[in-house]
């Protein structure tokens, strides 16, 4: 089992985490995942940045339960993999919709390359896990 800390500092160490930090706040940014630790308080917390919405929300208790049980990186590749599969089953229904009332070919193009992008970043990631 993982602090928040450790989580903090394996973010830290990571090559692939994104340092994005400010006065206030040192940060780390991976797969549409941002930890944040706050300078004054060393209040740690994670942000999924991959859900829509006006703003960005912090994670469940049920994903801090992953990075706390896996760790920094590997819980990371099985929540991005879960968010991928969530965005490849609102394409295929945006797909199916546009098909369905005869939307233009463009939009179908795109909606078709959208979902190409999604699963080659969903089997990159994939055979990192593995």
């Amino acid at each position: 089992m993982y602090n928040l800390g450790e989580l903090f500092y394996q973010a830290e160490d990571d090559y692939h985490s994104k340092p994005l930090h400010d006065k206030e706040v040192k940060s780390y940014m991976c797969h549409g995942f941002k930890i944040i630790k706050e300078l004054y308080s060393d209040k740690v917390s994670i942000i999924d940045m991959t859900k829509g919405g006006d703003y960005y929300q912090e994670i469940n208790c049920d994903e801090y339960k992953y990075f706390k049980t896996l760790g920094w990186k590997k819980a990371i590749y099985v929540l991005y993999l879960s968010n991928c599969r969530t965005k490849l089953s609102k394409l295929e229904t945006r797909i199916q919709n546009a098909l369905v009332n005869n939307v233009s070919i463009k939009t179908i193009r795109k909606l078709k390359a959208s979902r190409e992008q999604i699963l080659r970043n969903f089997n990159k990631v994939k055979i990192k896990l593995n």
